[in-house]
Parts: C-alpha cells; structure tokens; sequence
C-alpha cells in the first residue's frame, strides 16, 4: 500500500497506492516493520507502527521526525494508514495519543474503532 498526490489508484489495497497526500510524499505499508511510513524523495519522515492481530489493529506509536513537525505529515500518515485498513475490513484499538486523538476528531473513521463495535 503506498500513497501519494499523483492521483492515480482508487485507495484499494493491493493496487500500490491510497489515501491523500502532498506532492512527492508516499504513505506505504512497511509490514516487515510492522508500521506505516510516510517518505518523501526516499527518505522516512516518520512512521506509524501497529501490531497486527487475526482481527485487529492495534496502532501503538506515531513519530514525525522533528524537522518535518507542524506539516501536517501525521494526520496524512493516519489517514492513509486507516484507509487501507478500512480496506481490509478490519477494525482499529488506537493505543496510540496521536491515533486516537486524530480519530476522535475525525467521526468518519469512528466505524473503525474497536472499542465502539458491537461484541
């Protein structure tokens, strides 16, 4: 899953590219790492890491690098995070401040949130 402002690819998964995003930034879905990274000309500007479960994520940490902070990269990096999770059809436990935070401020992603699905 990677994002970018080309607009190309419909936000699927498995077409390469979701969510929005600036010229020449790129969300992607660094699963070997276990995090989402928003990278721009190569370079990781930050990261979103998560745990994945058999049917949930849980996102545990949000970092900008402190060069690129007040840019508005994490807000893009969750946004794209949880629109290709949206696309797997599973539900999100935002453990993480920024995470959660974002997502209480956001209402179009509360059908994500985990603790607010019936059980």
């Amino acid at each position: 899953m990677t994002s970018d402002d080309s607009g190309a690819g419909d936000g699927r998964a498995g077409d390469g590219r979701a969510g929005d995003g600036r010229a020449g930034d790129r969300v992607v879905d660094a699963s070997e790492r276990s995090r989402y990274e928003i990278v721009r000309d190569g370079a990781v500007l930050g990261f979103a890491a998560y745990q994945k479960a058999k049917d949930l994520i849980v996102f545990t940490h949000t970092e900008i690098d402190p060069e690129y902070e007040g840019q508005g990269l994490g807000g893009r990096l969750v946004r794209a995070a949880l629109d290709d999770v949206r696309t797997q059809g599973l539900p999100v436990l935002p453990t993480c401040p920024f995470v959660q935070g974002w997502m209480a401020k956001h209402p179009d992603y509360a059908d994500l949130d985990y603790r607010r699905r019936p059980r």
